[in-house]
């Protein structure tokens, strides 16, 4: 096949070569032309070879793309992965199309690539069909990346509070594509002169047991830090702040594929225990207590990844319930949604990715508030604490564009805009934006790992702002 295409290249260049050979007269003719008129009829010609060669390469990657391609006219008999010394067999397969014992689908064989690389483990899936004698065997190679490592992480808040610390991770626990996750955080104000604070965290998530649509998600942290007690511009006093907090919750997946792409729903409880030790001024609004939540929603996941990018949409609804008749100190109702969207665009390694965010609550636990905007998390390049309130709605949007040379590399232009609003006072004319620009550089070995740069400009404050951060903003 490959001789064939070269083959018919070189004849379509000698065909432009005898298409064009000259007359006596013509010869003249064209010697009498000017040297503009010859250059541009000599750049012409190779141009059509070029194209043409383009062409029949473009031709060749198609028609192998598959290696093997010819013998899918019959039924699959077997499917292998190979080069998969961590992930189980099972976690592969189940984002199959294809099945042994069906008949061979090319677009079913190349879904399966894809689907595998959406996982997220692998920094390259392909594909080879086999035949021998009359058994068909359908062959997946994988490249694995690392999953299990510790991970230095390191931030920068817009009002100069540093994070700094280490996360051991575990993207794919006992190859069963499990996230474990253990973080240890400190904390600390004024550029690492101010108050201090630290954080502990585990996470451990099951997207989908073996053979099962349910899944399961559990998490814990406790935080101990110095903090100001402050409210809408208000300062009260100087506290030591202790949280605790614990959450679970079974998710069941509705489509009716095996794999973790699609519709979710889910269902679970939480607790916080809170507890201030004043050290100044007084407490104000705010209060010690045990927080008791009851949550529901759903999720859909459609988001295909390439090397270096992502395509498609994610959206989800939470629902959190908190009564005094659950053995906590509060009552109220807290609704989050959030929307993204990854839109690659013509160009060559360039993305639009946008987010939207809404929340509404009755009320919040322990006196304060349970929005705010500011500090990096959600409208870069605004100080914390600048508005808290009931109501929450955001958008970002950044524009990516990957260095030909260097694709792991991407600068990217961003702008945020929201505002938090109190429920008694919500004007959705009343918006603030700020933007910037920054790098993204993704770390191929690594598993959802990219380092962040970004520098956001406060048009407010005629301020600059950096971020660092070891992972992507949505």
């Amino acid at each position: 096949m490959h001789e064939s295409h070269t083959r018919l290249a070189l004849h379509s260049a000698v065909t432009i070569r005898t298409a064009h050979k000259l007359t006596p007269t013509q010869t003249w003719r064209q010697t009498t032309d000017s040297p503009g008129q010859r250059l541009c009829a000599y750049v012409q010609r190779l141009i059509i070879a070029f194209l043409l060669l383009l062409v029949s390469s473009i031709d060749v990657l198609a028609a192998d793309a598959i290696p093997g391609e010819q013998w899918c006219n019959r039924t699959v008999d077997s499917i292998r992965f190979v080069g998969n010394k961590v992930t189980q067999y099972e976690v592969m397969s189940r984002e199959l199309l294809q099945k042994v014992g069906q008949p061979c689908s090319l677009d079913d064989v190349i879904d399966g690539i894809q689907n595998n690389l959406d996982l997220g483990l692998f920094k390259s899936v392909r594909a080879e069909l086999h035949l021998d004698e009359d058994h068909l065997e359908l062959v997946y190679f994988v490249d694995e990346k690392i999953y299990f490592l510790p991970i230095p992480r390191f931030s920068r808040t817009s009002d100069g509070e540093l994070r700094f610390g280490a996360q051991l991770r575990w993207d794919n626990f006992l190859g069963r594509l499990h996230q474990l996750k253990l973080t240890y955080e400190k904390r600390q104000e004024d550029n690492g002169q101010g108050r201090t604070g630290y954080v502990h965290s585990l996470d451990y998530v099951v997207p989908r047991f073996f053979g099962s649509r349910f899944g399961l998600g559990v998490s814990m942290k406790r935080i101990r830090n110095n903090t100001e007690l402050a409210q809408d511009g208000q300062v009260y006093g100087e506290a030591l702040q202790e949280r605790q907090r614990a959450e679970f919750r079974v998710a069941r997946w509705a489509n009716e594929s095996e794999g973790v792409q699609g519709l979710s729903y889910f269902a679970g409880a939480g607790i916080e225990r809170r507890d201030y030790e004043l050290r100044s001024g007084t407490t104000g609004p705010f209060s010690d207590g045990l927080n008791v939540t009851l949550l529901t929603g759903f999720e859909v996941q459609r988001v295909h990844r390439s090397a270096f990018s992502r395509r498609g949409f994610q959206y989800g609804v939470t629902l959190r319930v908190a009564d005094t008749a659950l053995g906590g100190d509060f009552s109220y109702a807290q609704l989050d949604a959030f929307s993204r969207l990854y839109i690659p665009l013509q160009r060559p390694q360039t993305n639009l990715n946008v987010q939207f965010r809404l929340g509404l609550s009755s009320m919040a636990p322990f006196g304060q508030r349970n929005y705010g905007v500011g500090g990096g998390e959600l409208i870069r390049g605004l100080r914390t604490g600048t508005a808290t309130g009931d109501i929450l709605m955001v958008a970002n949007a950044e524009y990516l564009s990957g260095f030909f040379a260097y694709p792991a590399w991407r600068w990217v232009a961003f702008a945020d805009v929201g505002n938090v609003y109190l429920k008694d006072d919500v004007n959705l004319l009343k918006q603030v934006g700020r933007g910037g620009v920054g790098l993204r550089w993704k770390l191929e070995q690594l598993t959802s790992t990219d380092l962040r740069i970004d520098i956001a400009w406060d048009s407010k404050r005629s301020k600059l702002t950096p971020y660092v951060s070891t992972s992507l903003t949505f």
